[in-house]
């Protein structure tokens, strides 16, 4: 693989209402990594209190259930998550959550970006569908 060509980076944004945390998501994530699927670049948490005051939350102590030791993305900052999008986030947490918000590069998508580069292609666009989109372009098309 070509180490200069980066997949695509996304993002992810989630909110925990009452901060209840399972982590199932952590050990799908920890698999994903492990598959290198993808690489973690960013992954920071925040809690909103009832008086709609946030802070951030340190990964060691994120409560969760799962066996995942989460410190182990701790100092992961690719300097692209900074704190407008943390306060965006925030806006838009109910009061009591907890937030995590995940910056993630595809590293399945870096070979054929390689490729692309490589035969001199170049790429005029990319997005995401909203799966709400979906679902109901998907709808429309059922017959009656």
């Amino acid at each position: 693989m070509d180490d200069d060509v980066l997949g695509p980076i996304d993002y992810l944004a989630v909110e925990w209402p009452g901060g209840h945390v399972t982590g199932e998501g952590f050990q799908l994530l920890l698999d994903l990594v492990n598959r290198g699927i993808i690489r973690v670049l960013d992954l920071e948490f925040m809690a909103k209190a009832a008086d709609g005051t946030v802070r951030k939350v340190a990964l060691g102590d994120v409560e969760h259930g799962g066996d995942v030791d989460v410190t182990m993305w701790d100092g992961a900052s690719s300097g692209l998550l900074d704190q407008s999008d943390i306060d965006e986030v925030a806006t838009v947490i109910e009061p009591g959550s907890l937030a995590g918000i995940l910056v993630y590069e595809n590293l399945w998508a870096a070979p054929l970006m390689a490729a692309l580069d490589r035969s001199s292609a170049r790429l005029v666009g990319d997005g995401r569908i909203v799966v709400e989109d979906l679902l109901t372009a998907l709808d429309a098309t059922e017959p009656d």
